[in-house]
């Protein structure tokens, strides 16, 4: 249950982006903004949807390059982020819900291979 909640998080944070792409380039308007979307940061925006997906798709798998999309994800899902602060921040928090998923494979593979042994 916990595995596809945390599919659900990253899925509607990959979508979020992609309406940052679409501000962005004019192929839609998002309500009230503050922050004007750059097309620099509706690329970054287009390129955090795309590595938030694949690295969806990579942990569904149980493929262990999850782990580097999910770095790649928060890295540039960040970046996007504080490009507009004023009205994005709230992203942040699905950022570290990622990291967090993140954190929590890591230690468990590490306790894996210490108590294996």
């Amino acid at each position: 249950m916990i595995r596809y909640l945390f599919v659900f998080v990253m899925l509607i944070h990959g979508l979020i982006h992609l309406a940052g792409f679409a501000a962005a380039f004019g192929y839609g308007k998002i309500g009230p903004i503050a922050s004007e979307i750059t097309r620099a940061g509706g690329v970054l925006s287009l390129i955090a949807t795309i590595s938030l997906t694949l690295t969806t798709v990579f942990f569904l798998l149980r493929n262990e390059n999850w782990l580097w999309g999910a770095i790649l994800s928060i890295l540039v899902s960040q970046t996007v982020i504080l490009m507009a602060w004023q009205d994005a921040r709230f992203g942040t928090i699905f950022n570290i819900i990622i990291a967090l998923g993140l954190l929590t494979d890591i230690l468990t593979r590490e306790i894996n291979v210490i108590f294996r042994d």
